[in-house]
């Protein structure tokens, strides 16, 4: 019983932080279930890719007449995340892990730094609106196809460079950013999860309760996410950003 419960705990943490910044809460919840609750990688990735689907089910069953997922922008962009990936997979033995962990830290501090520098004097702006053009689409292609790439050369997930991509770079409100990029992440995490069903790594009790759990958590980040202010959320970001990029540099020296 208190497996379960530590379980669902950690789902509902993993489902508001996944909702919040759009990163689908996979990236939390692979190492607490590695770590805390001692599960094999392969299944709390299986795991993560069934929780990732319920935080965006939870994000979208939340969305309100403001907001929401940018669909168009969604599926343009998840093209070029799928390009990105399977020329990764192919050019992915002629690269060197540490040249790869090197590079995506100079992504994700770039972003970073990129993020800080679209808020400033912007503290007052509106978390939704509907009164925005994408711009800069060449640019959020070719860095929606290097994270698709470098996510699935080193196994993280895309969402905390896609959400600074649309906010930051082609001008996309960060609500809209993080609701589409967990729109994003859903499909991705669907179109994978079967190799996991397949091979035995989702188990059933684990995967429920922690996916319920996510559930929650998502559908209450997603109603927080209305009332916090923008800056609060785009500094959660960038602190994210920056500890991943450190992170990845230490892989590479």
């Amino acid at each position: 019983m208190t497996l379960l419960l530590g379980l669902f705990l950690s789902g509902i943490a993993a489902g508001a932080l996944g909702a919040l910044l759009g990163l689908g809460g996979g990236i939390f919840l692979v190492p607490v279930l590695t770590l805390l609750f001692h599960l094999p990688v392969r299944v709390a990735v299986g795991t993560s890719l069934v929780c990732v689907i319920a935080t965006s089910a939870g994000v979208a069953a939340m969305a309100n007449e403001k907001g929401g997922a940018d669909v168009p922008l969604a599926l343009r962009l998840e093209i070029a995340t799928a390009a990105g990936a399977v020329f990764g997979g192919v050019v992915g033995v002629l690269i060197p892990a540490r040249a790869l962990s090197l590079l995506f830290a100079v992504v994700v501090f770039g972003s970073a730094a990129y993020t800080v520098y679209k808020g400033l004097g912007h503290a007052d702006e509106a978390m939704y609106r509907r009164d925005y053009r994408p711009r800069r689409w060449g640019l959020g292609y070719a860095v929606a196809s290097l994270a698709g790439m470098v996510s699935g050369l080193l196994g993280v997930g895309g969402g905390f460079i896609k959400v600074p991509t649309m906010y930051a770079i082609m001008g996309v409100p960060l609500g809209v950013s993080t609701a589409t990029s967990n729109f994003m992440v859903g499909i991705t995490a669907a179109a994978s999860v079967f190799v996991y069903l397949g091979r035995g790594d989702v188990r059933p009790v684990v995967t429920v309760i922690t996916a319920a759990g996510v559930f929650l958590g998502a559908t209450v980040g997603t109603l927080l996410q209305v009332r916090l202010k923008v800056s609060l959320l785009r500094w959660a970001l960038v602190v994210l950003m920056v500890a991943i990029g450190v992170q990845m540099l230490w892989k590479g020296f």
